[in-house]
């Protein structure tokens, strides 16, 4: 029996940072109590979330409004990491599909309702170009990918990283000059979540509800 394969040590790491989530409906503050520690956190919440002025307001939402989440998620992220959102991020295989045409040439085609929604965001935009869904590159390939996906996304994509996990979104951001902290990811699914968690987003952002008109 000792020599059974070993299914705990050969899991992905993400699957770690899965299993460390809390559970749903959990916001990372104290267990409810009547100690002094929930008190002061529950006190702060409340410091934190009170009504800014019109003018700071205003300027939440309209930010809000370009990057295409909601002014509760973008004042939750300033409050917990001190940082102005401006960048999201996005798996390649989300946006796009790749592949190679005729004459061995590579070709991005974007997922119509994803190019629609890039057109409107008023932040700044990263791909993350996971090994799967891209065909085996060459170095002058790779050298050329980005100004062949800006051909099919209108010149939007700041960076592509290459990778499939939390470091390499990390390394892409550090690489262009974006602290994480002002970055959020879009994605689709817990798989995406736990993505954006492990590479220290604050939070990922469902593709359905991204851009989606307020009300």
């Amino acid at each position: 029996m000792g020599d059974r394969f070993d299914r705990l040590a050969a899991r992905h790491a993400n699957v770690e940072v899965l299993l460390r989530r809390p559970g749903i409906g959990h916001n990372n503050g104290p267990t409810f109590d009547m100690s002094w520690g929930a008190w002061v956190w529950r006190r702060a919440a409340a410091k934190a979330w009170k009504t800014p002025s019109p003018e700071v307001a205003k300027m939440r939402v309209r930010r809000a409004e370009r990057l295409g989440i909601t002014y509760k998620e973008l004042t939750a992220s300033l409050m917990n990491t001190g940082a102005n959102l401006g960048a999201a991020v996005m798996p390649l295989s989300l946006a796009a599909r790749v592949r190679r045409g005729p004459n061995r040439e590579i070709i991005v085609e974007a997922r119509n309702s994803v190019a629609a929604l890039v057109a409107k965001f008023g932040g700044r935009l990263f791909l993350l170009g996971d090994i799967d869904a891209v065909p085996g590159l060459t170095d002058d390939e790779r050298a050329q990918f980005l100004s062949t996906v800006n051909r099919a996304f209108d010149g939007k994509v700041e960076a592509i990283g290459w990778g499939h996990d939390g470091k390499a979104i990390r390394a892409m951001l550090k690489a262009n000059a974006v602290p994480h902290q002002e970055a959020f990811l879009v994605g689709a699914g817990v798989g995406h979540q736990v993505l954006g968690e492990a590479a220290g987003l604050p939070f990922t952002k469902d593709i359905d509800t991204w851009l989606a008109p307020a009300g």
